[in-house]
């Protein structure tokens, strides 16, 4: 669209509804990052979590910018339908590409993949996008009213928002397998610090008697070599970092495969 024409189609009340498209997205990305970067260490906070502040804000840059112009696509179209496909589409481009980058370096099947997965991500996203429209629209509406309405509208502009925000945050929550996976990485290396004799697993680690009384953080990932399989990673001041995978079979005790460490 040729810029002109476009500033030329900004009326006051579409002016308006971008404006609350806009700030609703931003505070309901803004929710979701840091409720999905956070929830584990209020949840955990018997174990040391590792905090990445660098990817932590990379990404809240990234949600904010995606939800604010998804929420703006959607406010914009003055029949609001036009807008919400539109605003469903872009969020669901955005999800697959970002998901496509850090899988398979493949462009056909990436390609292939966007195309079959796209219908099924959007009807997901439909709703959403029709959120963003719905809450533009009810903050235009209450700016022209007074009294008890107004506030009641707001009120419930609130909770949508709130909702949209928190529904996503709770997505990163660990689950019973990689809980427990932590806490036996942390229980072990706890017992390394005072025992005589290392715990096998951290036997062939290079270097580690000299890290065991030293401070750590925990971070966690899907090991790729099981599917009942959680690597957990420990992270040292210095830089060392120490990869450990846990297996946690159904019904069997947990196994601790060899740790491995790495050297700043």
């Amino acid at each position: 669209m040729n810029p002109s024409v476009f500033f030329a189609q900004l009326t006051p009340e579409r002016k308006a509804r971008l404006f609350y498209a806009l700030i609703c997205g931003v505070v309901i990305g803004t929710i979701c990052v840091w409720l999905g970067s956070f929830i584990n260490v209020w949840l955990y906070p018997e174990l040391p979590l590792f905090i990445d502040w660098k990817q932590i804000l990379w990404m809240w840059l990234a949600w904010v910018l995606a939800a604010a112009s998804s929420a703006g696509v959607a406010a914009y179209a003055e029949d609001g339908w036009g807008g919400i496909v539109l605003s469903a589409f872009l969020m669901t481009a955005i999800i697959l590409i970002a998901n496509f980058s850090q899988g398979s370096s493949n462009f056909l099947l990436n390609v292939i993949l966007f195309f079959g997965l796209a219908i099924p991500f959007m009807a997901v996203m439909a709703p959403i996008a029709f959120g963003f429209s719905w809450l533009a629209r009810r903050f235009l509406e209450a700016q022209n009213l007074q009294g008890g309405k107004r506030w009641q509208i707001i009120g419930l502009n609130i909770f949508v928002i709130l909702a949209l925000g928190i529904l996503p945050g709770l997505y990163p929550k660990f689950n019973r397998q990689t809980s427990e996976s932590l806490r036996l990485i942390h229980a072990m290396l706890q017992s390394a610090e005072t025992s005589a004799n290392l715990p096998a697993p951290l036997q062939a680690a290079k270097d580690f008697a000299e890290h065991r009384t030293q401070t750590y953080t925990l971070s966690q990932a899907s090991s790729p070599s099981s599917t009942v399989g959680v690597d957990v990673a420990v992270h040292y001041a210095d830089g060392y970092l120490l990869s450990c995978t846990v297996v946690l079979y159904p019904g069997s005790d947990p196994y601790l495969k060899p740790c491995e460490a790495s050297a700043p």
